[in-house]
This record gives structure tokens, sequence and C-alpha cells, in this order.
């Protein structure tokens, strides 16, 4: 992702990732990473809301680029029409927010 500096790089991804307590028992987590970790979820949320909450970060270098390429569409309006470029870009975007926007 070269438009953006200082961040890991992408994809990104999560997983399951609990803590384990003194007394053996699993406090649930999940990890976010790209080529090294970018982040874990705050444990004392509930699970539903920690999977979602690293659903969306995970997506972020996505949405980030879908952003860009929004904004680069609308520049030239109409010759992202002429080109499909507009069709193509929703479609993406549609998917990805669906898939940030999944449950579990």
């Amino acid at each position: 992702m070269s438009a953006l500096k200082h961040i890991t790089a992408g994809p990104w991804s999560y997983d399951y990732s609990p803590y384990t307590s003194l007394d053996g028992t699993d406090i649930p987590a999940y990890e976010v990473q790209g080529a090294e970790k970018v982040c874990d979820t705050n444990k004392n949320r509930p699970i539903e809301e920690q999977e979602a909450n690293a659903r969306l970060i995970a997506a972020a270098p996505d949405l980030y680029e879908l952003l860009r390429e929004g904004f680069n569409i609308t520049h030239d309006w109409e010759s992202s029409v002429r080109k499909g470029c507009i069709k193509d870009w929703h479609q993406r975007t549609r998917e990805k927010l669906a898939e940030v926007k999944a449950t579990t």
C-alpha cells in the first residue's frame, strides 16, 4: 500500500488469540496482524464486540484503498462512468462493507 507510509504492510487479518489467566482459564481476545502484529482487541469487552472490532481494523487497509480510489473516480466522473469504473468500484466497496459487517 504505497499511498500510506509508516503503517504495517497489508493485507491485514485477525485471529482469535486468547490470553491465559493465572488460574489457566482463557480470556477472550483477538489479534490483528499484517506483515507483523498490528494490535490486540480490548480483553475487557464482550467477545462479539472484540471480533467485530478486529474485523473492522483488519479491513482498514482495503477500506482506505477503496476510499482513495473512490475519490479519484469522482475527480473525472464522466470518464469514469464511460469506462465502467464506478460500477466496478461500487461492487467491490459493497463486498468489502459486507465482509466487515458479517456476523459470527
